[in-house]
C-alpha cells in the first residue's frame, strides 16, 4: 500500500489551513548535493592565499573532513551548524589557528556562489506559488541550511523572494529538520497552530515525517519509492485546497 503525503497526517488533525511552507533545496530549487562543487575551488585558493603548502587535493580532504564532521553532529544532535563554524575547522585542520574573520567571510562567500552556481528553479515551482497565493494562502519556506541569507539570496536570484512572507532556516533558530523544536519555532513565530500548517518537501525524514510528528499536514514531492508516493508540484494546488477550506 503506498502512503502518499497527502492532505492530512495519518492522525486527523482539525483545523483549517492557512499557511503552506517549503523546503528550499530538492522543493523549489534544484541543485547538486556535493560539498566539491565543479566551478571553483575555494578552499585551495583560501589556503594558497594564507601562504600554506596544501594541494587543490589536500584542501578539498580537510574541507570534506570539516563538513563531515560538523554537519554529521548537527544531524546527530539536531543543533544546526555554520558555515563560519566549518570554515574555521578547516583551517584548523589545515594548520592555521586565528584566520582573520575577513578570510573567513572570503572563504564562506567564494564557497558559497560556487556552489550555488548550478542551482536551478525547479519545474512548475512559479505557477504553483502563483495558484496558493491567488487562493488566499500564505507561504513560507522552511530550509536546512547552513548560512543564514543563502535561501534569501536565492529567492531573489529566481525571483520568486514576493511569494513568501517568511523564510525560516535552521541556523538562524539553531534546530533542524526534522527536530520539533524548529517547526514549532516556526508555528509560534507565525502564530498559527500545526492543524494549520501544510509542509511540502522532497526529503521524507525531514519534510513528512518531521512536520507529520508536530500535527502538520504533509506534501511528498521527492523520488517516487516503496511505500512513497510523490505528488507533482502541478498538482499541489488543488491538493492543498481541497484540504484547506475556506482560507481564513
Amino acid at each position: 500500500m503506498h502512503d502518499r503525503a497527502s492532505a492530512r497526517p495519518r492522525d486527523t488533525v482539525e483545523g483549517v489551513i492557512s499557511h503552506v511552507y517549503f523546503d528550499f533545496f530538492g522543493t523549489l530549487v534544484d541543485y547538486d548535493a556535493s560539498i566539491h562543487p565543479d566551478r571553483a575551488n575555494a578552499p585551495a585558493e583560501a589556503v594558497s592565499r594564507l601562504g600554506l603548502e596544501l594541494s587543490p587535493g589536500q584542501a578539498s580532504s580537510h574541507w570534506g573532513h570539516a563538513w563531515a564532521e560538523l554537519d554529521g553532529k548537527a544531524q546527530e544532535t539536531g543543533r544546526e551548524c555554520s558555515m563560519w563554524e566549518i570554515a574555521t575547522l578547516f583551517f584548523e585542520l589545515c594548520g592555521a589557528h586565528r584566520v582573520p574573520r575577513t578570510e573567513l567571510n572570503r572563504l564562506v562567500d567564494e564557497y558559497l556562489r560556487a556552489w550555488t552556481a548550478n542551482v536551478r528553479l525547479a519545474a512548475g515551482v512559479s505557477e504553483c506559488l502563483r495558484t496558493l497565493a491567488a487562493a488566499g494562502l500564505k507561504l513560507g519556506v522552511v530550509s536546512n541550511t547552513h548560512h543564514p541569507t543563502l535561501v534569501q539570496e536565492q529567492l531573489a536570484r529566481f525571483g520568486i523572494s514576493a511569494s513568501f512572507e517568511r523564510v525560516h532556516t535552521s541556523v538562524e533558530i539553531g534546530w533542524r529538520k526534522p527536530h520539533r523544536e524548529l517547526f514549532d519555532a516556526v508555528l509560534a513565530r507565525d502564530g498559527i497552530s500545526a492543524a494549520q500548517a501544510a509542509f511540502v518537501g522532497d526529503t521524507w525524514a525531514a519534510d513528512v515525517a518531521g512536520p507529520r510528528a508536530v500535527g502538520m499536514h504533509a506534501y511528498y514531492v521527492g523520488a517516487p519509492a516503496p511505500g512513497r508516493e510523490p505528488i507533482r508540484m502541478q498538482d499541489l494546488p488543488a491538493e492543498i485546497r481541497s484540504a484547506a477550506g475556506p482560507v481564513v
